[in-house]
């Protein structure tokens, strides 16, 4: 799940990542040239932040094991893989 499957990163800080230090998962059209290169990218990264949002509508407890078995869980990985493929590029 991790990119360092030694190191353990609650999803606290994943989402943390995402919506405070990288860029705004809910606004990102503003990082578009900063953090994010293309459109595309830009539409993935709102994709996702929907997606996110819908599982922590899922975990009122917000931990781990409710976010992963959450019914949007599967499109948060889907969405995620396809921007990481984009992002790469």
């Amino acid at each position: 799940m991790w990119l360092d499957p030694s190191t353990f990163e609650n999803l606290d800080h994943i989402f943390h990542t995402l919506f405070d230090d990288f860029c705004d998962a809910d606004e990102p059209e503003r990082y578009l040239g900063t953090s994010l290169r293309t459109e595309e990218e830009v539409a993935l990264m709102r994709e996702l932040g929907a997606a996110l949002n819908a599982a922590a509508n899922e975990a009122p407890n917000d931990t781990d094991a409710e976010y992963l078995q959450a019914a949007s869980w599967p499109v948060v990985v889907a969405v995620a893989g396809r921007l990481a493929q984009v992002m790469v590029r």
